[in-house]
């Protein structure tokens, strides 16, 4: 079976719609099992996606597996974290990092 057929396939079993040709131009270079990888995440949410180009794209960037699939972020804890660190003197950026440097545990 042609690559970009089965990616066809599977994005249709996944989100039982066909995707787009910017969806396919993302999956496309993409070694065929990281594409299962993705659509099974996507598939996995806990939540429906809207936007399923975004969470693919957020998927790839920030290099997510099945096994660390995207946890829920408590906004509110965010905010104060963040906040906290803007206090100490650090710009927005720098605290948004330090707090997600601190989610993952490093």
């Amino acid at each position: 079976m042609e690559k970009t057929k089965a990616i066809e396939m599977a994005y249709q079993i996944a989100t039982l719609t066909h995707p787009g040709a910017e969806v396919m131009e993302l999956l496309a270079p993409i070694p065929y099992e990281r594409t299962l990888e993705l659509l099974l995440i996507l598939r996995m949410s806990s939540k429906p996606v809207k936007s399923p180009l975004n969470f693919l794209r957020r998927a790839i960037a920030e290099n997510w597996t099945p096994e660390t699939l995207a946890q829920p972020i408590d906004r509110k804890t965010q905010n104060d974290a963040v906040n906290a660190y803007m206090r100490r003197g650090m710009t927005r950026e720098e605290a948004e990092a330090r707090y997600a440097s601190w989610r993952r545990g490093n």
